[in-house]
């Protein structure tokens, strides 16, 4: 008998003993580990500007590159058949106008500076002398615009940022990378001296880009370009 009690109360002191031992562990916080650099990134947060620095050569051109359509043979489907073309080569995020990545060569007819958003409204072959689409060169490129250039490739989804702020900052850090890419192939010193080009040392040349595009309004088709080259004929 003596041994069977003794047995019981070892039991309980083993319970007990365990039971302490799961309180303790249970307000331990398991420490995370982590390099020196994703230490600093942390400390940091996010910043559009270091995650569009990470794709943009080598993930962002090289979809434009692969995946742009002929800016003139995509307007002509949609004029014919607009969800066709939409399904086949749009993208959008939530319930915005759809974006697509387009290509062209084009003479420029007027390098309109009248505004911050610089155009440069161009002529498609065959040159008829009127406008069919414009290229907006800056040295503004508004948020709208920047976004189409984000949404347009497809794999920057809105789902995978922490909130909106984030999701806008890859538009704006785009759009910084596009006017530095402008004013070089312009010409210009920096980005706010895009205003102060000479248009007819541009007017009549022809150009060549690939870029962003939104369908919202078929009369009036302004592309973002992420390559542009002006071609000295």
């Amino acid at each position: 008998m003596f041994m069977q009690h003794k047995d019981a109360l070892v039991r309980i002191m083993l319970l007990a003993s365990l039971a302490l031992l799961g309180a303790a562990l249970s307000g331990c916080v398991l420490a995370t580990v982590r390099t020196l650099n994703e230490d600093v990134e942390a400390k940091q947060g996010f910043t559009g500007a270091a995650y569009v620095a990470e794709i943009w050569d080598s993930r962002v051109l090289p979809t434009y590159d692969e995946q742009a359509q002929d800016l003139p043979t995509l307007l002509a489907l949609l004029a014919q058949d607009q969800q066709a073309a939409i399904d086949q080569f749009g993208h959008r995020s939530g319930t915005g106008p759809y974006s697509f990545m387009v290509r062209g060569e084009a003479r420029v007819l007027d390098f309109d500076t009248s505004s911050r958003t610089g155009l440069l409204v161009l002529d498609f072959e065959p040159a008829d002398g009127t406008a069919d689409a414009s290229l907006v060169v800056g040295p503004l490129i508004r948020i709208s615009q920047r976004a189409a250039v984000r949404d347009a490739v497809g794999f920057i989804e809105y789902g995978s940022f922490v909130n909106q702020q984030e999701f806008a900052d890859v538009a704006n850090a785009m759009g910084e990378r596009i006017t530095a890419m402008i004013a070089e192939a312009l010409g210009a010193s920096n980005v706010e001296a895009i205003r102060d080009l000479d248009p007819t040392q541009i007017e009549g040349k022809l150009v060549r880009f690939v870029g962003a595009m939104t369908y919202d309004d078929p009369n009036n088709i302004v592309v973002v370009p992420v390559r542009l080259e002006v071609v000295e004929s």
